[in-house]
């Protein structure tokens, strides 16, 4: 994607401010994930353009089109043209016709989002080829593994780990005791890969015992997962019922670092199920412990 350019960022803001009747109606319908559960965005600075709406893991801008639109036919098809090169699709309807049938709209991206996950491709196992090896499953305590980032961030690393875990039929549950933390991992999951996306949720938003990925902050397991991922030193709470857990965090922290050397000491005197991964500097995971 381009780069945004300030001039967009600042005509974003004023845009906002100054929506039609019928951007403002179809806002209504698109926030809140409302939409089959999609994350749309309204004035979206896209390079030199701002999108009327956008969702990023569909790759899709919505533009709804006043007068003013049939008048600059040639620059609305030179700035489609772009977007398409960004691997965007637009759609467009004319102010009048939203605003009078708003379903035109949501039919439409419902048959996008249809297309696109008919077209995705299959989780390739060998993205996942440098985790470690699966482990038991059906055990009395839950395995706890420990993954020491030294390569790689958060955002490259559990993506690949969550694909994995859906890819054994499991569920899974995010815990973060922050909740700006949460907001970057829900935007990493729908965006971390131009091909695909993470189906996921939020634990505070409406069906998140339907979610097959849960973002929690208070780590309730809602959506029955069988694996718990923990990020940012959350406190690890009860972990009945769960088949695996992974703590994760940055060795390049050394207030993380620390923080979980001392977990790692505190569970192995419960006799915890434990398991210690770490990067090496080729990235690859070798066990530690």
């Amino acid at each position: 994607m381009a780069v945004h350019s300030d001039r967009a960022h600042a005509f974003a803001r004023e845009l906002r401010k100054s929506q039609t009747l019928s951007e403002r109606a179809m806002w209504r319908l698109l926030r809140d994930r409302q939409l089959e559960g999609l994350r749309f965005r309204r004035q979206v600075p896209l390079g030199p353009y701002v999108a009327d709406f956008c969702c990023h893991a569909l790759k899709l801008v919505i533009e709804l089109d006043g007068g003013v639109h049939r008048l600059r036919e040639e620059r609305d098809a030179a700035r489609d043209a772009w977007l398409g090169e960004q691997g965007f699709e637009v759609l467009r309807f004319a102010n009048e016709a939203a605003g009078r049938n708003p379903n035109i709209v949501l039919d439409a991206v419902r048959a996008v989002a249809a297309r696109k996950r008919r077209a995705s491709p299959p989780i390739r196992l060998a993205d996942a080829s440098h985790l470690p090896p699966q482990g038991g499953k059906g055990m009395n305590k839950p395995e706890i593994w420990f993954y020491h980032l030294e390569r790689s961030t958060l955002g490259q690393v559990l993506p690949t780990l969550l694909e994995k875990t859906l890819e054994r039929g499991w569920r899974a549950l995010i815990k973060s005791a922050h909740s700006h933390r949460l907001d970057d991992v829900d935007e990493g999951l729908w965006t971390f890969r131009d091909d695909s996306f993470l189906p996921h949720g939020r634990a505070d938003q409406p069906h998140a015992a339907r979610q097959p990925v849960l973002l929690s902050e208070s780590g309730e397991n809602l959506n029955g997962a069988q694996a718990l991922f923990i990020v940012d030193d959350a406190e690890l709470g009860a972990t009945e019922g769960f088949e695996r857990c992974f703590i994760i965090f940055d060795g390049r922290d050394e207030p993380a670092l620390q923080h979980a050397r001392e977990r790692w000491k505190a569970l192995k005197g419960q006799g915890a199920n434990l398991a210690y991964w770490r990067q090496t500097d080729e990235g690859r995971w070798e066990k530690a412990a």
